[in-house]
């Protein structure tokens, strides 16, 4: 009887506090954010993995930077935000989401959040190299460039962007350019103007030239809505 009580009350502390749970969510962003020097191998060979297999077990993945382990553990919070501040001067932030976004969203959307830089954007996005400045742009606002499962390989000899840090949207996609401006979809759930039927589907709405988010809102928040004009407080 006392074996029994010690084994169950064993599979109860396993369960509920000590083993790790697989969520299937890739890390914070941020939380990627360190010096290629410092990255630390996620228990697997990185050349091999994808990025799913990867960011399935809560590691980061990064191949733009030859050389260098592509899966790695994440760095704390608080560590990632002061590389953040260090390389991102507050001036230079780019706004991620909305005036008013929690730091909650402001994290699952794949941006960092910092409220020691006053007159500066709270939520915004991490700092990027020279080669993928026309990668920054709201999640809701990537237009395919691939398929789903597609590696970070293929994605980039289409000269494509990938990003893997939201688990919600595209991860490769086309960058900015003449032929594929900014969409500019940053804004509070209550802003959002329909821009297309409730079951519309990603593909149609980004055709239209419309946004598409469809997770973490309630139901009566579009999941395709009108971008914001050009002169609106978000800018690249």
């Amino acid at each position: 009887m006392e074996y029994k009580t010690c084994l169950v009350l064993a599979t109860a502390l396993c369960f509920g506090f000590v083993c790790p749970q697989k969520d299937n969510r890739p890390p914070y962003a941020c939380q990627c954010l360190m010096e290629t020097s410092e990255r630390e191998e996620c228990g697997f060979f990185s050349e091999n993995i994808t990025a799913e297999q990867c960011t399935e077990n809560g590691c980061c993945f990064d191949a733009s930077v030859p050389d260098v382990p592509w899966c790695f553990k994440p760095s704390g919070e608080r560590a990632s935000v002061t590389y953040a501040r260090k390389t991102v001067p507050s001036q230079e932030r780019k706004e991620c989401g909305y005036q008013g976004i929690t730091r909650k969203r402001c994290k699952r959307i794949g941006c960092c959040f910092d409220l020691k830089a006053p007159g500066a954007p709270t939520c915004f996005h991490p700092p990027v190299n020279e080669a993928s400045q026309n990668c920054v742009m709201e999640g809701s606002a990537r237009l395919e460039c691939g398929y789903p499962g597609i590696t970070a390989e293929e994605c980039q000899a289409k000269g494509c962007c990938f990003n893997s840090y939201d688990i919600n949207t595209r991860w490769c996609f086309h960058p900015l350019s003449n032929t594929v401006p900014a969409r500019l979809c940053g804004m509070a759930p209550k802003k959002r103007v329909s821009c297309g039927a409730s079951d519309i589907s990603a593909d149609e709405c980004m055709a239209r030239g419309c946004c598409y988010e469809h997770y973490q809102y309630a139901k009566t928040v579009p999941w395709c809505f009108h971008p914001h004009e050009k002169q609106g407080n978000y800018s690249l």
